[in-house]
């Protein structure tokens, strides 16, 4: 048992709560907060850590990454979607081959060190696992499943299930095996279903991508656009596999994450209890015309999570860099209701979405929080904005009350 005591303790509570000179109480999972000198007299036999001139808060969860293709700088096409995928196409066999598992541990080492705890990790080849699970960071390993041919959905069924049960022969609380249906454009509906009935069935977390870019927008709205074209590549005569609500109707009763959602207008049909926006800024910006807008979301009450998305679409996965970008990106709000919305949508937030007992500084919550240098703020109230400014690593990170060692 040890007691942490710290200047500022961001709690990340819905009103985004902000305690001064207090302190933790923690093992595996929160004890207790409160005064240090009340607690130091409750808990006589605790270790005492002392950051009393710095600032803790929940780790971050990052629940969009494609660790799997790491190997990337600078071969894929940016500023078009479809100039994108095609590039991905045409690339993927080479990133593939040199993504391997000391690339892929540096990586999860970069995000370690900018305060993430947990992610969400969207594998299309299983290859990412084994450094995951040597990690020791908590993730969702999302297990992919695509492919439009009719002729072919038992083949990649199986594929996908091989993939699926060695995620699941490590199955523990810090790995835990999800689904993830690629997107409404690549993804069989009759796949989709299989994979959603399989997923309810064994109460797994599912993940998509959807309506991410214009291409997508107008193919699944009036059959136009340039995935017509593009689709021309893989069948004679290409058609939508579904329209709007078609493709989120399969994610009913199903704890499900949309990613991007840059183009969705239709957030009366999403279910405010089991779905979940994540936002990736930057690689919206890479690859769409527009990004996401975080008041409609918020006004639809929709819960908001932010992530990095993988480097085939990001030059970083160090979280804070995320952060700033969106500071950016997101001009119409005022900084410091958008630094508070960002920390809330990247810590208690995601927690929710996963069904996690984490994500706030609060007792019986797991003991997943990270120490940050101090900062001499002049106004307390902008606490969080100067700590996404001004930050790029931890001083310390725990996972389950276990000082991660870099």
């Amino acid at each position: 048992m040890k007691i942490l005591k710290a200047k500022y303790i961001l709690v990340c509570d819905e009103n985004f709560t902000i305690l001064k000179n207090k302190a933790i109480v923690f093992d595996e999972e929160i004890l207790d907060v409160g005064e240090f000198e009340n607690l130091i007299k409750i808990y006589k036999n605790a270790d005492i850590l002392d950051f009393s001139k710095d600032i803790v808060m929940p780790n971050f969860i990052n629940l969009h990454t494609h660790l799997e293709f790491s190997a990337n700088k600078a071969s894929l096409v940016y500023g078009d979607f479809l100039k994108w995928v095609n590039s991905i196409v045409k690339q993927r066999n080479h990133l593939v081959k040199d993504t391997n598992k000391i690339l892929i541990k540096t990586q999860i080492l970069e995000m370690l060190k900018s305060g993430v705890g947990t992610i969400g990790e969207i594998s299309s080849f299983g290859q990412s696992l084994e450094a995951i699970f040597e990690s020791k960071i908590r993730c969702v390993y999302f297990n992919e499943i695509l492919g439009t041919n009719e002729e072919i959905i038992d083949k990649n069924w199986q594929d996908f299930l091989i993939r699926f049960r060695k995620s699941e022969e490590l199955k523990s609380d810090l790995l835990i095996p999800g689904v993830s249906i690629h997107s409404p454009y690549s993804t069989h509906p009759k796949l989709t279903k299989k994979a959603c009935e399989f997923a309810k069935s064994n109460n797994l977390l599912v993940s998509t991508h959807f309506l991410e870019s214009n291409h997508e927008n107008k193919w699944l709205r009036s059959k136009k656009g340039g995935f017509k074209k593009w689709l021309l590549n893989f069948a004679k005569n290409p058609k939508p596999l579904y329209n709007i609500s078609e493709f989120i109707d399969n994610f009913q009763n199903i704890r499900t994450l949309f990613t991007h959602c840059v183009y969705l207008k239709e957030f009366n049909l999403l279910d405010k209890n089991l779905h979940s926006i994540t936002h990736c800024a930057v690689s919206n910006r890479f690859l769409s015309k527009k990004t996401l807008n975080l008041k409609k979301v918020l006004k639809n009450k929709i819960n908001l999570t932010i992530a990095t998305d993988g480097l085939s679409s990001n030059i970083s996965l160090n979280f804070f860099d995320e952060l700033r970008a969106n500071l950016f990106i997101h001009s119409n709000y005022n900084l410091q209701n958008l630094a508070k919305i960002l920390l809330i949508s990247s810590t208690l937030n995601p927690a929710k979405a996963l069904n996690l007992n984490l994500g706030s500084i609060e007792s019986k919550k797991l003991a997943d929080f990270s120490v940050y240098d101090g900062l001499e703020v002049e106004d307390e109230s902008q606490i969080a904005l100067n700590l996404i400014l001004h930050t790029k690593q931890v001083k310390e990170i725990y996972i389950k009350g276990k000082k991660w060692d870099f």
